[in-house]
């Protein structure tokens, strides 16, 4: 079964924004530093498997060099300074790869959301469906992807975004772009 590619994106998103506190959790000399880090690979290796994304291999590597030193005969060092300079020197990997997992996703996402404008503006502009507020939103959801479906010129987009989104992705995306002043 495809999964949201809407959800996927946004997801990433939020991750990296909080990748800067755990930084500044490294330089602000946090004890919980390591177990905060731990924890956001840990997170993005969840939605890598769930998406079956094989870079879920590349982020477990990393992982495993905090865990190095655990097992380390190396006495002249302290554990938690092993691993705070571990953590150190994987910092940049790790977001980057998170960023290049996220790339071609997001650019997806924008190609279909500049299709649901353009389909949006050609259906409004055409006068062919209208907005009815005693209706529920969704229903006038559907009603426009039912024209874009059955209409010859709209139905190219249509099956261009069924084969790149799932049905409630594309849903989400008309109802994020339309402008119901154009539907009145």
């Amino acid at each position: 079964m495809k999964k949201s590619t809407l959800n996927l994106v946004s997801v990433l998103k939020n991750n990296l924004l909080e990748f800067p506190k755990i930084t500044r959790s490294l330089e602000n000399k946090d004890p919980f530093f390591i177990e905060k880090l731990s924890a956001w690979i840990q997170k993005n290796e969840e939605i890598f498997s769930t998406y079956t994304i094989s870079e879920v291999s590349e982020l477990s590597g990393l992982y495993s060099k905090l865990l190095i030193p655990r097992f380390s005969d190396n006495k002249s060092i302290s554990l938690k300074k092993a691993q705070l300079k571990a953590a150190s020197e994987i910092l940049y990997d790790l977001q980057s790869l998170i960023l290049t997992v996220l790339k071609p996703f997001e650019l997806k996402v924008e190609e279909c959301r500049e299709l649901v404008k353009q389909i949006l503006l050609i259906i409004s502009q055409a006068k062919v469906v209208k907005y009815d507020p005693d209706l529920p939103f969704e229903n006038f959801v559907d009603a426009i992807w039912k024209f874009t479906t059955s209409n010859e010129q709209l139905q190219a987009g249509a099956i261009k975004l069924k084969t790149m989104l799932i049905m409630s992705d594309i849903q989400m995306l008309i109802a994020e772009e339309i402008n119901l002043e154009d539907y009145c």
